[in-house]
């Protein structure tokens, strides 16, 4: 059984006992797997016997590869055992090892703090508007028009607002071409604001084969710093312009791309799905709001070693996404000129106040005394299971309680029960209509 000593300022310590017999396997087994990188005179490769290594190298050579194979398990068993949610890498102090005696390790690790919370027994929350209107309806019809819009080549007209032209283009700065400044058969939608301010508008009035000049200044806070706030001049040529067909949106527009027969059933069917969408969003909106408000209201002591870990979480995330635009990190750095510690930080303050709202969470779960069932486990399963589109729950449910651990099921599963109680306790404030100005 292990005791704890002390934990005060969310620091815990105790201590954790190796038995000698199982060290001594420990070592055994780290001589056998390692034996290969010692040579002796007078042995084999892979030969050399433990003592005649550990009379060389010294008594200790294996013992710290044989603490590292042993201190995993026992040490997890230890906090489960303490109920100690630790947020960083224990620091690990041990007296001489002595040969016969089993091995004593001193543990202080960090943990997770408890927030002071506020009263939560009544937020206010502004309310969220859920109404759907002609507007929204309108908006998904012209989203659907969009995509269901025919490219077709321009030829008889100058380039305008909307098109899509392909362009060659050299970029100069006092006269010289600048790094960067050049490409051809380069697609670019006007209008889109994808290119330097001002660069777009100057092609629009242009026709195919035109060549031209494009006079732009970059922004101050432009990323290339030695192009930010200069002037530059682009010689540019049309090489095509295409525009965009829109289907009219009538019946026969609602036959083609859904199961109705006319539009104004389809419209219904949108105002049914906006009204879902839209309650959702805001049961989200109100949720975050009620957490934003606890932790205002609360005392939060926010540690480094979770904010480094919400950081590299968002990183990841981010890798990802950038990943998914055909983009790595290395060339993502390579073009924005910013170096990985640059990019962290700029994740730093929302990962601080994501850190604050899951403590607060947490704090609510643990004063609330929050259970989690079997069947709560379940059920948070097959949850995921439709999200991700599985059908087969039965291997979804091996496979997701092999590789994800109970520890962090319960707890994900606590904190939707707390946002629950959070928001049980909400009072909804209508938002007062702003004045106009006489």
């Amino acid at each position: 059984m292990t005791e704890l000593k002390s934990h005060e300022n969310d620091i815990a310590k105790f201590d954790l006992v190796i038995p000698d017999e199982k060290f001594e396997k420990a070592i055994n087994d780290v001589y056998k797997r390692t034996k290969n990188r010692y040579r002796v005179d007078g042995f084999r490769k892979g030969h050399v016997p433990r003592k005649m290594i550990e009379n060389i190298y010294g008594k200790g050579v294996f013992y710290d590869d044989a603490i590292n194979e042993t201190f995993p398990e026992i040490y997890r068993n230890a906090i489960e055992e303490l109920n100690l949610d630790v947020i960083a890498q224990p620091k690990v102090d041990f007296e001489e090892i002595k040969k016969g005696e089993d091995l004593l390790l001193h543990i202080e690790v960090e943990t997770k703090p408890h927030p002071v919370l506020g009263d939560y027994s009544q937020i206010e929350v502004k309310e969220v508007n859920t109404e759907v209107t002609e507007e929204d309806i309108d908006n998904e019809l012209k989203r659907e028009q969009e995509k269901n819009a025919r490219i077709k080549p321009v030829e008889d007209r100058a380039a305008k607002n909307g098109d899509k032209v392909n362009i060659d283009f050299t970029g100069y700065l006092d006269g010289e071409k600048f790094d960067g400044g050049e490409s051809e058969n380069y697609d670019l939608t006007l209008g889109s604001h994808t290119f330097i301010p001002g660069f777009e508008e100057q092609i629009e009035g242009h026709n195919i084969s035109e060549k031209f000049d494009v006079n732009v200044t970059f922004p101050e806070n432009y990323q290339a710093e030695d192009l930010a706030g200069k002037d530059a001049k682009f010689e540019v040529k049309i090489n095509s312009i295409e525009e965009k067909e829109y289907p009219e949106i009538n019946d026969e527009f609602a036959k083609d791309i859904s199961e109705f027969d006319t539009i104004l059933e389809l419209r219904e069917d949108y105002r049914k799905k906006l009204e879902v969408s839209k309650k959702e969003n805001a049961k989200r909106i109100i949720e975050n709001d009620a957490i934003d408000y606890l932790v205002k209201q609360s005392e939060i002591k926010v540690p480094d070693a979770m904010v480094e870990e919400q950081i590299d979480r968002e990183m990841d995330n981010f890798s990802q996404r950038i990943q998914q635009m055909g983009v790595t990190v290395d060339q993502y750095i390579e073009i924005t000129g910013q170096n990985i510690d640059k990019i962290k930080e700029q994740f730093r303050p929302a990962a601080i106040e994501r850190v604050k709202a899951d403590l607060v969470v947490d704090e609510v779960a643990f004063k609330e005394n929050i259970e989690v069932t079997d069947e709560d486990i379940e059920k948070e399963i097959e949850e995921s299971a439709k999200q991700n589109g599985i059908k087969d729950l039965e291997k979804f449910s091996e496979m997701f309680k092999k590789n994800v651990s109970k520890r962090y099921i319960v707890e994900n599963i606590k904190r939707k029960k707390a946002i629950e109680i959070l928001a049980n306790h909400v009072k909804l404030v209508k938002e007062e209509p702003q004045k106009s100005e006489e």
